[in-house]
């Protein structure tokens, strides 16, 4: 009901038959007369030429190029030599090419304008997937800018720690160079200048020992070493309690040993990395380590994983970056990283810490999935699909890679890729609902109903209250035409969602395909109310009333269906039907004509805009609509049969006679003929 009717194009052949076969009554129009009427037959003819040639200037004139070549057409079927039809044909025909090829550049040209902004578009896109937002554009822009002082404060201190450190070394106070320098390392790991400055200060204070002072200090390290050595080894057996007292001893033979600070934060957190109080132990571990050897990579990963479980993002975050500058050789650190980046939103730089896995390590676990998901957020399809490609050639049996991947099927409208895809995440995750669903989505898409429902129906097993799947089923069984299904579907949808004016539309549908017209009103009335933008309803409940002969519900409706779509032609259509049965002939035919114009080859609404300039007593312009829509549909019955009693009706009944052999050769089995030709004879 909603929509334009499917068209049915006829081949050229066929147009240029029927054409010849019209040409035989406009001949016998325009000769072969006089003994019947004589001289008046001429002066008609003449009269309705003129103002044929006049009507097709005027369409002319207003670029309604396809009505006015009807005209002219049918003037030169009568009269192959009319010059002036021919001379405004020509016009027409040039006319309506140049206009083709001045829109042909135009949509070139906004092509090309389209592609040149093709990739600044991605990009911008790829900075915030919200860029519209104004409020979510300053918020970024200033966190931005206190991102940027603070590593400008950081970079001025540490630069003042540096030189204090030197200062400190040239006058011979090389403890307090080397403090210097793990400061300026807290804050900044990786700076080059802070490690020299401590490799040099460390280097100072030994060679300025005296031999019995180095004698003591080796012996120190030989027996710490050794300590921590055990202790690693206690870790790595999860011998955790042992592992603490091997670090406590190390301690007490050098309480600035980061080493053993970190060893009892591994001891710590291993040993149960989700109880609360170990996860605080260990992170007073780490940070004792780290204020004593601030490079140490693994106290700031574990600071970072720590962070992570006490939903600390952006610390987490912090952490693993300063690991990673320390161990940028490690996938590990960067995965944990690109992890938390993307929970944070921070897309493009999630897709920077993947990358840098993969050309760690390859085939590093789920790694291609978790980039191809931060290509979908920053809209680089085609780079998603990649990566979503690799993790299936990595991963075979990863299901959620081959979900993702149908979906950007979907997106490429892919319908048979994205049912491959759909098949196989499904078959191998069997019990996620949405893999079912989106492969009832994609056999839908192909047109394979019973595939769809087979889908659809695998996910009600596992939700059986779900809407959406109710509603789809319900929309797969109206294409099946089963009347019965539709209604139980579109029934449970409602009763799941009763606020759903989609459900509800349906439901309409299903109860007038099914005979039960005030249910469907009921239906379409309660989802017009929930949408006050949705037009569907609105038609079909004027199309309803419209049949009841309740035209000013159905009017009313209709115009509500206008305000939504203000260039609809079924709303147009619908309108022109319901002034039609209300015999308000002017409003009908402005209707229906803003439909025929909107499709001229669009049969049904060509032969309403006929009937209507029949009903309003345009008889010539009724006759060129009548002869648009056999043009069109040569099978139209009714449009021969219509135009043959315009034409006997206005005294032409030679043309009416040709126009009925040409049904009776069109359309051979026509129900009205027999009586169509007792009338013209």
């Amino acid at each position: 009901m909603y929509g334009n009717k499917k068209l049915l194009i006829i081949g050229a052949a066929v147009i240029l038959a029927l054409f010849i076969g019209l040409g035989l009554f406009f001949l016998l129009r325009s000769g072969g007369r006089e003994n019947s009427r004589g001289s008046a037959d001429v002066e008609q003819s003449s009269s309705k030429r003129d103002n044929m040639l006049l009507l097709a200037r005027d369409y002319f004139d207003q670029g309604e190029y396809q009505m006015a070549l009807d005209l002219l057409n049918q003037l030169l079927i009568d009269n192959a030599t009319d010059e002036d039809a021919r001379g405004l044909r020509d016009d027409i025909l040039a006319a309506r090419k140049s206009e083709e090829a001045a829109s042909k550049q135009a949509e070139l040209d906004a092509l090309r304008n389209q592609n040149e902004q093709l990739a600044e578009s991605l990009d911008r896109l790829g900075e915030s997937i919200n860029r519209d937002n104004p409020e979510d554009t300053a918020s970024r822009e200033r966190a931005e800018a206190e991102r940027r002082q603070r590593e400008e404060a950081q970079r001025q201190e540490v630069e003042s720690l540096i030189a204090d450190g030197r200062r400190a070394l040239s006058d011979k106070r090389y403890d307090d160079a080397v403090e210097a320098a793990n400061s300026a390392l807290r804050i900044q790991p990786d700076s080059s200048a802070a490690r020299t400055l401590k490799n040099d200060a460390e280097k100072a204070r030994r060679d300025a020992e005296s031999a019995a002072e180095r004698q003591a200090r080796e012996e120190l390290e030989r027996e710490l070493g050794k300590l921590l050595d055990d202790a690693r080894r206690a870790v790595e057996r999860e011998q955790y309690t042992r592992a603490k007292d091997l670090s406590a001893q190390a301690r007490s033979l050098d309480p600035e040993s980061g080493e053993a600070w970190a060893i009892e934060g591994d001891a710590w957190y291993l040993a149960d990395p989700e109880n609360s109080d170990n996860r605080r132990r260990a992170s007073d571990a780490y940070e004792a380590a780290l204020q004593r050897n601030p490079q140490d990579w693994n106290s700031h990963y574990r600071l970072g994983e720590i962070a992570y479980t006490e939903g600390n993002l952006d610390e987490a975050i912090d952490s693993f970056q300063r690991a990673a500058s320390l161990k940028p050789d490690m996938a590990d650190i960067w995965y944990e990283l690109g992890k938390d980046q993307f929970r944070d939103a921070r897309y493009a730089d999630a897709a920077g810490s993947f990358e840098k896995v993969s050309g760690i390590q390859s085939d590093f676990p789920n790694n291609w999935f978790n980039l191809g998901l931060c290509y979908n957020r920053l809209r680089k399809t085609s780079d998603a699909s990649k990566a979503f490609t690799q993790s299936i050639k990595v991963q075979p049996e990863h299901a959620p890679s081959h979900y993702e991947m149908g979906r950007i099927y979907l997106l490429r409208e892919n319908w048979s890729g994205a049912a491959d895809s759909f098949t196989m995440a499904a078959n191998l995750a069997p019990q996620k609902v949405r893999y079912w669903r989106s492969l009832g989505a994609a056999e839908y898409g192909l047109g394979n109903y019973d595939e769809a429902r087979d889908a659809y129906d695998n996910a009600v097993n596992l939700e059986p209250s779900h809407g959406d799947t109710l509603y789809n089923l319900a929309l797969i069984a109206l294409k099946q035409g089963d009347v019965d299904e539709a209604l139980t579907r579109a029934a449970a949808a409602v009763r799941s969602d009763g606020s759903n004016a989609a459900y509800l539309y349906t439901l309409g549908q299903a109860a007038e395909l099914a005979g039960m017209v005030d249910q469907a009103i009921t239906s379409y009335r309660k989802s017009a109310s929930l949408d006050p933008g949705y037009s569907k309803p609105r038609i079909n409940l004027g199309v309803l009333y419209n049949e009841r002969g309740e035209d000013d519900q159905a009017i009313e409706y209709l115009l509500q269906a206008m305000r939504i779509e203000p260039n609809s032609s079924a709303v147009w259509n619908n309108l022109g039907k319901a002034y039609l049965h209300k015999r308000d002939y002017s409003n009908s035919l402005k209707y229906f004509e803003k439909a025929a114009a909107s499709n001229s080859n669009d049969v049904e609404l060509q032969m309403n805009l006929a009937l209507a300039l029949t009903e309003s007593g345009e008889n010539d312009r009724a006759e060129t609509a009548y002869i648009r829509v056999i043009s069109l549909d040569s099978s139209r019955g009714d449009a021969y049969d219509k135009l043959a009693r315009l034409q006997f009706a206005s005294g032409d009944s030679s043309s009416a006679g040709s126009t009925v052999k040409a049904l009776e050769k069109a359309v051979p089995g026509y129900s009205g003929l027999a009586d169509l030709k007792v009338l013209i004879q």
